[in-house]
Parts: C-alpha cells; structure tokens; sequence
C-alpha cells in the first residue's frame, strides 16, 4: 500500500511539473529577465542565454563587452553638440559590390530636452523626432551618408513621432527593414511603440511602407508589455 501511495506521489508531481511547464508556454516570455533558466520552451536565443555564457544579462557577463571600437570615417556630428545623432545600427550586409548599413538619425535645433519640455521640434530623448537612414562604404571603415531611407510620415500614421532602431531581411529579391514606431515623444509612457516595417527591391530603396503593425505589444507583465526594442 504505501509502495503505491509512493508511485501515485511521484505521477502527481510529474503531472504538476508538465502542467506547470504547459502553463508557461500560454503566456509570453517574462517582462523581468529571470536569473534563472525558466522551466518553459525557449527560442535557440534564450537557450545560449542560459546555457552558452555565465549569466543571463550584459551587466553581469564580461563576454557581451569585449570589443575594440575603431572611430568610422566620413560622417559629421556637427562638433558633438547633440544636434545630430546616429546610433542603433542594423546589421551590416554586402550588396552591389559595397557595404550597407541602416540607422536611427536624428538632426534637431536642440539636443534632447527630457519627456517635460518635449515640442514638435524638440525631442524628449536621443531616439526622439528620428528617422532612419542609410550609409555605404567600400571598406567598412569609411562611409558615405546616402540619406534618408524611412522618414517619418505625417500625422498621424503609424511611426509619426520617430522610426527608429532598424533591422535589415532580405528575402527572395526583396529588402525589409523592421523598425519600432512611435506615435508619441519617448519618454511620456517609457518607450510604448509597436515594430513597423518597409520593404523595396533594392538595399537603395525606394522603401514601401507597409503602414500596420505587424508585431503589436505583449499583454501587461510580458517580456514585451511596453515595446519591442530593435527589432
């Protein structure tokens, strides 16, 4: 008798961990990172996260920040006075005999002023009132701005306030960039912006916005509740 209160023990727990596990999975990715490998389905992402490095998040791991930086070549910032910024740039790909890379740009009268003093031409934060744009090069170190590749379009479709943070696909003859779309200043409700995305036969455009959100937030205490950052 107590040999099979033993096994009927032992197949409760298990049933309760796998139903604890199928739980999970109904629900999105938490919104804070656990320090510990979750007991869930996880993307090839999140299983080296755990597995391939000796902690989950950047601050606690030196492998995410050993790099040497080598200043690029062939762009202005108008003498660092925050007038001009570039940052967040996709990955780099070859095309047409030369490199390509897009990126978050931002040229304002002002450098950014915080959430409170925001206007329509003052962004609140370095991501505020930006478009994305692209560069090319020969050798990777010296680049030529081309300009604009996503303006921001008017009000009030999708992206605005800013289009930032830009990632790049190419599939089957076709480009896509993947980007986080504001409709309001940075900073008012933390960065709240569903992801966007143009496409165009060439890495030189003209991009086609496909004006609808093709990857919405996350439900309340999901990974993904206030934005999706750099798609």
């Amino acid at each position: 008798m107590r040999k099979n209160a033993t096994i009927s023990l032992c197949v409760a727990v298990a049933a309760l961990l796998l139903s604890s596990e199928i739980r999970a999975d109904e629900h999105g990715f938490p919104f804070v990172l656990p320090q510990a490998k979750p007991l869930r389905k996880l993307s090839a992402a999140l299983e080296r996260n755990y597995s391939a490095y000796i902690a989950p998040r950047p601050e606690d791991n030196e492998l995410y920040s050993l790099f040497k930086y080598t200043r690029l070549k062939g762009l202005d910032y108008h003498n660092h006075d925050g007038t001009i910024s570039r940052r967040d740039p996709s990955k780099v790909i070859f095309a047409d005999g030369k490199y390509y890379v897009w990126y978050t740009h931002r040229r304002t009268p002002t450098a950014p002023q915080g959430a409170g003093k925001h206007t329509d031409t003052i962004p609140s934060r370095d991501w505020d009132l930006a478009e994305i744009w692209y560069a090319t090069s020969e050798d990777g170190f010296t680049w030529e701005e081309q300009g604009v590749a996503v303006p921001r379009p008017p009000n009030p479709q999708l992206g605005w306030r800013s289009v930032t943070t830009t990632d790049v696909l190419q599939w089957e003859g076709k480009y896509y960039l993947y980007y986080q779309a504001f409709m309001e200043a940075s900073g008012t409700r933390g960065d709240d912006c569903p992801v966007a995305v143009s496409y165009a036969a060439s890495p030189d455009g003209p991009w086609t916005p496909l004006n609808k959100v093709v990857i919405p937030n996350g439900s309340e205490g999901e990974w993904d509740q206030n934005s999706i950052h750099d798609p």
